[in-house]
């Protein structure tokens, strides 16, 4: 049995599970994260952790793990034989971005485009190369909904709203912050793929995934498949 732990900037989700099965599934917000409960959990084999958190999450973490006496092992964005990573840096490359790269590939296996949309958004590609090698080929990086939405009500005196409907033209300043918010991600992935083959499969994954595909024009709802828990499946690499 293993334990897959995916450290965010806004939530810990985790899985408990084997080779096939999930036995139990879970999360906390990341402020809440002292007070992570594991003891439904009896026996694990190995854990596996991804964290783009502060270290003292991850600290605390592995004092919650210690009575399973096994390996915790913080994956890396290193390059493997499944998949080379091509950023210049790879320890500037946040670990949610690999894994779910990762996990895409290991589900379709061909180009392919991720929008991951958790706090921030990113617009990943793999591609393959002549020799039909796998490549991380990295993206673009944008602020996520909340993120968008929190600039506007901080940054200015006569807008403090939540996100509403999206469309245009809006007549409330709620929809017309959020038609504003959606079309930038739509446009921003409009923009990626008019510089590659129109047939390319569009992931979108992340703890804001469902709402942006709610939200979206229907003609890019089409073009778009919902994914969830690409970064798991892609922890499922390091069993």
């Amino acid at each position: 049995m293993y334990l897959l732990i995916d450290i965010g900037n806004t939530r810990i989700k985790w899985q408990y599970r084997d080779e096939k099965n999930i036995f139990l599934s879970n999360a906390i917000l990341i402020e809440n994260f002292m007070d992570i409960d594991l003891s439904e959990i009896k026996s694990v084999k190995k854990v596996l952790v991804s964290n783009v958190n502060h270290s003292v999450v991850l600290d605390k973490l592995k004092e919650n793990l210690s009575p399973f006496d096994c390996p915790v092992i913080e994956v890396n964005s290193e390059s493997n034989q499944d998949l080379i990573n091509d950023y210049t840096d790879r320890s500037t490359l946040g670990v949610d971005r690999w894994l779910a790269a990762l996990g895409a590939w290991r589900l379709f296996g061909k180009d392919l485009i991720i929008i991951n949309a958790g706090t921030a958004i990113t617009i990943d590609l793999i591609q393959l190369d002549s020799k039909r090698k796998a490549h991380f080929r990295g993206g673009m990086i944008l602020p996520g909904v909340a993120i968008s939405l929190g600039i506007l009500n901080n940054s200015t005196n006569l807008i403090d709203t939540e996100i509403g409907q999206s469309r245009y033209p809006s007549l409330n300043t709620k929809d017309a912050v959020t038609t504003g918010i959606m079309t930038s991600i739509q446009g921003a992935v409009n923009q990626v793929c008019k510089k590659l083959p129109s047939k390319l499969p569009i992931l979108l994954t992340g703890g804001d995934a469902n709402l942006i595909h709610e939200q979206a024009e229907d003609e890019w709802k089409s073009r778009v498949k919902l994914q969830d828990g690409l970064i798991f499946k892609g922890l499922m690499f390091y069993v």
